[in-house]
């Protein structure tokens, strides 16, 4: 398999809540398969705040936590959505796109700033995985 047809995965994590602080989260691609980030996509269902900095999702590994992505979604209503391809935010989102084989990808959700932070997200990692 290539990524011609690759093995697309979505890897979702339902109520971020980004305003009560960070969280981590992680998944592994199939074994022995390479894979290329496409997309984080965050649906909001709380409206996002920020007063002193936006919160944001970094993809990455356990001692490098934006390895592969950052992207700042910036202020969202509870019923908007973002991704980082749409270029709306942070147009330099994608740092590395190719995630080695057989590696945990962490997903840091990291808590807006000053004032109230408030946000809750489902998250979506979209990945293509080939040989």
């Amino acid at each position: 398999m290539s990524y011609s047809n690759p093995d697309r995965r979505f890897y979702v994590f339902p109520n971020v809540d980004y305003g009560a602080g960070d969280s981590s989260h992680s998944f592994q691609g199939p074994k022995g398969k390479t894979g290329r980030l496409i997309d984080i996509h965050l649906s909001a269902t709380e409206t996002f705040n920020s007063v002193t900095t936006d919160g944001y999702t970094e993809i990455g590994t356990a001692s490098d936590t934006n390895a592969y992505a950052s992207f700042v979604q910036g202020d969202l209503a509870a019923t908007d959505s973002v991704c980082g391809t749409d270029g709306v935010t942070d147009t330099d989102w994608l740092i590395d796109p190719v995630i080695p084989a057989d590696t945990q990808v962490e997903v840091t959700c990291k808590a807006p700033t000053g004032g109230t932070p408030a946000g809750i997200a489902t998250v979506t990692v979209i990945v293509d995985w080939a040989d």
